[in-house]
């Protein structure tokens, strides 16, 4: 099998400042998989350097190339002048091109597949007309930008409505732009597929689980005693900062009744504040900025809460916390697209409120909960297998 990749970053086994990991561990998959030469174009918007970059070759046995942004654009960037961006009718990265020299060096190889990773370059498949082509969004660009502007919490401003509405413009303008028929676009989010449908009827999009990347499936499933061990997971940013403000609000108002049966733990930056607060109140409470070992800092626990109440596809931090073991309580929109069933193998909550009482019925009923984690581990182990989804993406190819 013949493979072409072309990406705005380049492929990192931890998502090294890029949007996602997706790449690098669908190639090691189908190296795994297939006999497969594999070459990756990438414009390297992640900025890795030489050496990075040559490991990564040496890592997955591939070629990479690299390719160069538009000289108005790395301009743009140097002087910091992002902000122009609005005078553009689509995204900023989207007016990459590739060069003729480019072209003609991917056809000479025959590849099987042009595998393009990024809505922004969705276009580049204008190219390879004729060539069998996918392009893996991972996520619908304008499905975010729309559920934005249904927040409440997120348009209290006009300029808040503007700025979303404008990126959604953007965005919409790209996919009616650019979406052919004869193109397989791929995303790991039901709903983005559907909405990507919606708008594009000619569309032949495709939802297809979000693959694994590291776990450890030796973990026994059993919670700590006397105290459960709780975990928050990710960065305290934009897209969890409503809802886990109202979780630890509840959590802090219940102290007296909780402190005695729950640890806190927070892993990921930007959560000094609500450990120092719960610390306050009487949980033993910790703040962990960086773990070297992740999925051994995550195993170290028994249940993680992600609050997330905004995004698109699938939470990558929440995947990686049911695969290793832990039990998940989460928001709709933290556990979308994750083949677990609320009761059955994760605890759905929608508020602060729901979130504390389901703390209350944990602490009563540890080994029903200890066996719905087990559940949710099985059930993603299965359905979210990255051999098997590469197998299923580019078998057909082969």
């Amino acid at each position: 099998m013949r493979l072409t990749l072309i990406s705005l970053s380049t492929p990192t086994f931890n998502n090294c400042r890029a949007a996602s990991a997706l790449p690098y561990h669908l190639i090691s998959s189908v190296k795994k998989s297939f006999s497969a030469s594999i070459n990756v174009y990438s414009y390297n918007i992640n900025e890795l350097d030489i050496a990075q970059i040559e490991e990564v070759e040496k890592e997955l046995n591939i070629t990479i190339h690299l390719l160069d942004k538009p000289k108005w654009l790395k301009m743009m960037m140097k002087l910091h002048l992002v902000f122009l961006r609005v005078f553009l009718k689509y995204p900023l990265y989207s007016y990459c091109s590739l060069p003729p020299k480019n072209i003609d060096s991917i056809k000479s190889t025959h590849s099987d597949v042009i595998w393009i990773y990024g809505e922004e370059l969705a276009n580049h498949s204008k190219y390879f007309e004729g060539s069998k082509c996918i392009v893996t969004m991972p996520d619908c660009e304008s499905l975010y930008y729309y559920r934005m502007l249904r927040q409440p919490w997120a348009t209290m401003s006009l300029l808040q409505i503007m700025k979303y509405s404008f990126a959604y413009w953007q965005y919409k303008s790209l996919e009616r732009r650019f979406c052919e028929k004869d193109v397989i676009y791929h995303f790991v989010g039901k709903e983005d597929a559907d909405f990507f449908k919606l708008m594009n009827a000619q569309a032949n999009s495709l939802f297809m689980r979000h693959p694994l990347y590291a776990y450890n499936s030796e973990k026994i499933i059993k919670f700590h005693q006397p105290k459960i061990k709780l975990l928050f997971t990710g960065r305290y940013d934009f897209y969890c900062q409503h809802g886990s403000d109202d979780f630890l609000s509840e959590l802090e108002k219940n102290s007296h009744e909780l402190s005695s049966y729950f640890d806190i733990t927070f892993l990921g930056k930007g959560w000094e504040m609500w450990s120092e607060k719960l610390h306050k109140v009487g949980f033993q409470s910790q703040h962990i900025s960086f773990a070297p070992d992740y999925i051994a800092e995550l195993q170290n626990h028994d249940i993680q809460v992600n609050a997330i109440d905004v995004g698109t596809g699938t939470k990558g931090k929440v995947l990686d916390g049911i695969a290793n073991g832990l039990l998940i309580i989460g928001t709709p929109y933290a556990l979308e697209n994750i083949s677990v069933k609320d009761g059955e193998s994760c605890v759905m909550v929608s508020n602060g409120f729901d979130f504390i009482q389901s703390l209350y019925i944990i602490k009563n009923n540890v080994s029903l909960y200890e066996s719905i984690a087990k559940k949710g581990q099985e059930k993603v182990l299965l359905e979210h297998n990255t051999m098997a989804i590469a197998r299923n993406l580019f078998g057909n190819y082969k």
